[in-house]
């Protein structure tokens, strides 16, 4: 069985000039240890579809099609399941990465949060965990810049980040 199994998955958006197709039909697989890359000009629905397996598509979306994580339909799950999954089982690195962190948190913080969330350890080992994962994306002095704010950072330096943040 596929880890990702999307299939003929649609998304509809409602914007101010009417519904919009996002995506259209689109179908995959991704079995556990693969990747798979999505290409496409600027407003294909890259984004969407990766929004669509995150559940972070907005309320008045309509979704047709199936997807699938581990056998389980990533469509229509209410937010606790999600809770769940997202951040611990499924995550996502966003091409822009100030979009994904968040200015007045340490970056120290917003690695080590889903730490403690999702594996149950104390804040002295997240810490210990991040800088760990801080080292491993090429961040220069991890245990010092644990306390370093987003924008204290290069642009490189903060998509490295999110990586590390995705790892964790």
């Amino acid at each position: 069985m596929a880890l990702i199994d999307v299939s003929n998955l649609s998304i509809q958006l409602q914007t101010h000039r009417g519904p919009a197709k996002a995506v259209r039909n689109i179908s995959f697989q991704i079995d556990r240890g693969q990747a798979l890359g999505l290409i496409g000009e600027s407003g294909c629905g890259k984004s969407i579809t990766a929004m669509a397996l995150m559940g972070l598509l907005p309320e008045s979306a309509q979704v047709s099609g199936s997807a699938l994580f581990d056998g389980h339909s990533l469509v229509g799950q209410p937010d606790r399941w999600w809770r769940t999954v997202r951040g611990n089982r499924i995550g996502m690195i966003f091409q822009e990465p100030m979009t994904a962190l968040n200015p007045v948190q340490t970056i120290g913080h917003q690695i080590s949060e889903p730490l403690r969330l999702h594996k149950g350890i104390s804040a002295r080992q997240a810490r210990n965990d991040a800088i760990a994962l801080l080292d491993r994306v090429g961040i220069a002095q991890p245990a010092q810049r644990y306390d370093a704010y987003p924008h204290q950072f290069s642009g490189g330096q903060r998509q490295r980040i999110t990586i590390a943040m995705a790892l964790a």
